[in-house]
């Protein structure tokens, strides 16, 4: 069985569901399942600690292992934009990023993509992340929204399918949308101990997944059936403006991750943790498994 983590339950998991129900990883004779995490944090640290094979997470954290001689690799790209925007309630007067200064703003956990993310835009405020705002992890979500809701936090990260659930309800508004930014930003990750030992399944789940990826571009019904999979409470039309955007405007078309989002997330991830070392597109982006 093939051990995927997942960040949380995000539009870049879509190319996976697909794969597995068009049957693409059946035919490259591997049975894969996914597992949902609360953030990038605890799903990577199963990925280390062999709980799990692989990882829909930030690219950002294939950087950090690399940096830190663990191999870190992106097996496969999943998206090549942003995921995350940043909302708030619609009464809420804040209209920016500066203008929560000072105030409780949540992420997905500590060292997350949308940890490194806002950290990065605070900075480039000249601001300081840490003695100027509050950053708290409030989960994904759910759990999310109910920090927001009950004003533990004035504005919270969500990805794709929960921004346009949100907006939809008119009760929340964009304080920031990070989503037309080319970034490395959720990707399936792999150690480097684990691709030595397991080459072959290595490219066979590669190749499963990049031909679930040219599906997602040509044929609507398969996106919108592993949309109602992945995010059964979604209504019809959040199903199918989802099931959209995933194919025009959020996931790859070839799982070959592109160099300008590589250079976006290491100068976010290098801001956000001056301790990464610089690595290169080489070090981390296994192209040698694309089919």
């Amino acid at each position: 069985m093939l051990r995927i983590a997942s960040a949380q339950q995000s539009i870049a998991s879509i190319p996976v569901v697909v794969a597995m129900q068009q049957k693409l990883f059946e035919a490259e004779g591997i049975a894969a399942e996914i597992i949902d995490f609360e953030g990038g944090g605890p799903a990577v640290q199963a990925l280390v600690g062999g709980g799990v094979d692989l990882c829909i997470c930030g690219g950002d954290h294939a950087m950090r292992l690399a940096s830190r001689g663990l191999g870190g690799a992106v097996l496969v790209a999943l998206l090549d934009k942003h995921p995350y925007s940043l909302l708030a309630p619609v009464g809420s007067t804040i209209a920016d990023l500066k203008g929560l200064r000072g105030k409780p703003i949540g992420i997905t956990s500590p060292g997350s993509l949308t940890d490194n993310t806002l950290r990065y835009m605070i900075r480039n405020l000249g601001l300081d992340p840490d003695t100027d705002y509050e950053i708290i992890a409030a989960g994904t979500g759910a759990s999310m929204r109910a920090a927001l809701d009950t004003g533990s936090i004035a504005a919270g990260m969500f990805t794709t399918p929960d921004v346009q659930a949100n907006i939809a309800t008119g009760k929340y508004k964009f304080i920031a949308d990070f989503r037309d930014l080319d970034h490395m930003a959720l990707d399936l990750i792999a150690l480097g101990s684990w691709l030595k030992e397991n080459d072959a399944t290595a490219h066979a789940a590669a190749r499963a997944i990049v031909k679930a990826e040219k599906i997602i571009q040509t044929d609507q019904k398969a996106v919108q059936a592993a949309v109602r999979e992945r995010f059964p409470a979604l209504s019809p039309d959040l199903v199918a403006a989802v099931a959209r955007d995933a194919a025009e405007r959020n996931l790859s078309h070839d799982g070959r991750a592109k160099e300008a989002g590589f250079k976006t997330a290491l100068d976010m991830l290098r801001v956000a943790d001056p301790s990464v070392k610089a690595v290169t597109y080489k070090d981390v982006v296994a192209l040698r498994y694309l089919p």
